[in-house]
């Protein structure tokens, strides 16, 4: 049964997105991984960004993976609403995050910060905990196909996996390579409330697992297999910020619990 054969009770607006690319899915771009499968290479900037761009209206692209049921608002953005990232180590990377229950003002913020800190940091995605804010949202820029999605849960239509390298914001600098499903479908809401779903494959489904992940207090590293993960965590230690002091900053948004300096 193909993705878009997939019976489901959504009216289908139809946004895909390209999945070939060897690229970091759900945080980190790679853009030193993509020349090496052979992409042509472009401007130089620092390894993991991706270069500046304006807000894209939402339209349907061809290609491997859908966005269904719901458009985004195009929103004409004066001023950007950057947030610094928590790293590794933050006790609020380890907490499952609340479900949103109020789509209002503060909601629309949040999805503002998480889109503008993204896109500043030349992300893939970004979860509402990688900015302290312990609520059940990402933002993601897949390709192009910019969006965020809140409260989702994932389905797997078939046992299909890929492997291939992923990185995240809260683990500057490092990648390892990690096994996910190929095709998943998210189901979750947008930022007013309308009900959304994304139908995902390869980079997309990628990043779709990867940030879910986050909003559940789980690290892609926990999803590495024990070699994966020794040799993973003798590299976090080998980094300058590994044994910094977790830096924590009061959030204007609603967050659950209170976070610590480890």
């Amino acid at each position: 049964m193909g993705l878009l054969d997939l019976a489901v009770p959504f009216p289908v607006v139809v946004l895909l997105v390209c999945a070939t690319a060897c690229l970091v899915a759900g945080l980190m771009r790679a853009a030193d991984r993509a020349a090496e499968a052979g992409a042509a290479a472009g401007p130089a900037r620092r390894p993991g960004s991706a270069p500046h761009r304006a807000p894209t209206p939402h339209a349907a692209r061809p290609a491997g993976g859908t966005l269904v049921d719901g458009q985004y608002t195009h929103r004409k953005v004066s001023t950007l609403s950057i947030q610094p990232i928590r790293i590794f180590g933050d006790p609020v990377l380890r907490t499952a995050a609340e479900d949103v229950d109020t789509f209002d003002k503060e909601l629309r913020g949040l999805v503002k910060d998480l889109l503008d800190t993204m896109r500043d940091e030349g992300g893939a995605g970004l979860a509402a905990p990688q900015l302290g804010v312990s609520k059940r949202v990402f933002s993601f820029d897949v390709d192009d196909v910019i969006g965020h999605i809140v409260n989702p849960v994932l389905e797997f239509p078939d046992e299909e996996e890929q492997d291939g390298p992923e990185g995240c914001l809260s683990l500057p600098g490092l990648y390892f390579d990690t096994v996910r499903r190929q095709n998943v479908v998210a189901k979750g809401f947008n930022e007013y409330g309308d009900p959304l779903q994304i139908v995902g494959t390869g980079l997309m489904a990628r990043c779709l697992q990867h940030e879910t992940d986050h909003l559940d207090g789980i690290i892609f590293i926990d999803r590495l297999d024990s070699d994966r993960r020794k040799a993973a965590m003798a590299e976090i230690q080998s980094q300058d910020w590994y044994n910094e002091d977790v830096k924590v900053k009061v959030t204007p948004h609603d967050s659950k619990g209170v976070f610590f300096k480890r």
